[in-house]
């Protein structure tokens, strides 16, 4: 998260997933699907990599906010360690073909908007101490929503005119 916010609203944060998404969405349609499966746009990982990471986040947070809503314990890593989290996702979804990495890409956000879409505002600024490590429920969604759109999003720009200046 390159940037500190320290409060959404629900408006707020729903305009931000969209437009982070939108954004996304508009890098990606540069891209042809050769492109998509080159190494190197985060470390060895492709853009088909890279899209596959964000559905299992996204995947993650629609079961963990599932249990929270209904008054379980999410079961979230613990130790809650993101680069051992991120690096057993990959080895879950490094060999998946680019077609059902993109499907799943796009399911997985219509699942997550439609879940962020149904919150209240009240369960959006809940904070769970003792089983969300992200803090109010907001920060959850952002993190696996609007704020690794952008990450990722910066990640793939970079790589593309890296690859524009070496032709």
């Amino acid at each position: 998260m390159s940037e500190k916010i320290d409060h959404l609203t629900k408006p707020e944060l729903l305009q931000r997933i969209r437009d982070e998404r939108r954004a996304l969405e508009k890098v990606l349609a540069r891209l042809t699907h050769p492109q998509m499966l080159l190494p190197g746009v985060d470390g060895e990982w492709s853009v088909k990599d890279v899209l596959a990471h964000i559905s299992a986040w996204e995947r993650n947070m629609l079961r963990w906010t599932g249990s929270l809503l209904r008054g379980q314990p999410p079961a979230t890593p613990d130790p809650w360690d993101v680069e051992r989290i991120n690096a057993a996702i990959h080895a879950q979804v490094k060999d998946r073909p680019l077609a059902e990495a993109l499907e799943e890409f796009r399911e997985s956000y219509r699942a997550a908007l439609a879940l962020a879409e149904s919150l209240t505002e009240k369960q959006l600024q809940t904070e769970y101490p003792s089983t969300w490590p992200m803090g109010p429920l907001w920060l959850g969604v952002a993190a696996n929503m609007n704020f690794h759109y952008k990450e990722h999003r910066e990640d793939i720009e970079k790589w593309l005119e890296k690859n524009r200046q070496k032709k």
